[in-house]
């Protein structure tokens, strides 16, 4: 069992059976493969005593979030989002992949870090900068708006304490385009600037704490409903009050 373990890469020996997850009983021992929403994903099953096992990080990449407590091995599905927030032009909070500054999040296709907030003179006034970072996790060549994902203010809204969203200028909307409309290659990677001069009244007392990016699978045409989306709800919520 150990040398079978370590051979596979399993981490500290835990796998999960895939029976109890998916409701399958077994798998031909020939199956070397592991495939999650379509896309191939590193590992190899094995059958063991009429249960098959699967590495722990094929349930990530299936989005489970795993971890451990002791001698117990934890598996959850995404949590829904807190009810403080809410995106403009919707009455229910948003559904999406959570995270932290620095924290890279991944829905299938885009992988999503933000990084370094912090409030920036203007002339008389001021203005919230946050560097992002963001890769082409497909096969494609593609823009942000091709993926869906688009820095403008009707999908990335600065949320403040209240849960109030921040108003846009049309720098803001200019910084935004930037990522909006570049022509990323497979594994390319942009990095840049995305703000908010919240109606003018940009400042200390009146931070930032979370940004949601709504990416509506419904809003794209055939293009975009066939790239390798690995969540059901490829929107991502960061908290600007945490980092990892």
């Amino acid at each position: 069992m150990r040398s079978t373990e370590k051979q596979h890469g399993w981490r500290g020996g835990r796998t999960v059976a895939l029976g109890l997850l998916l409701g399958v009983t077994a798998l031909a021992a020939t199956v070397t493969r592991i495939s999650v929403n379509g896309r191939v994903v590193p590992g190899t099953v094995v059958d063991i005593g009429g249960q098959t096992y699967v590495p722990v990080s094929a349930l990530k990449a299936a989005g489970f979030t795993v971890g451990t407590s002791g001698t117990t091995l934890t598996i959850s599905t995404a949590a829904k989002a807190p009810a403080a927030g809410t995106v403009p032009g919707g009455s229910q909070p948003l559904t999406a992949l959570s995270g932290c500054l620095n924290q890279t999040l991944f829905n299938g296709v885009w992988r999503v870090k933000f990084s370094n907030l912090r409030l920036v003179p203007e002339g008389s006034g001021a203005r919230w900068h946050l560097d992002l970072e963001v890769r082409n996790g497909t096969a494609k060549m593609m823009t942000g708006a091709d993926g869906l994902l688009m820095a403008d203010s009707l999908h990335l809204a600065f949320l403040a304490p209240d849960g109030t969203p921040m108003n846009w200028g049309t720098t803001d909307e200019l910084n935004g385009q930037k990522f909006t409309f570049s022509q990323l290659p497979p594994s390319g990677v942009w990095r840049g600037v995305v703000t908010t001069i919240d109606g003018n009244d940009a400042r200390t007392g009146r931070p930032p704490t979370k940004l949601l990016w709504r990416v509506d699978l419904s809003e794209g045409g055939d293009f975009a409903r066939a790239l390798p989306w690995g969540v059901k709800d490829p929107s991502f919520r960061v908290d600007l009050t945490c980092t990892k």
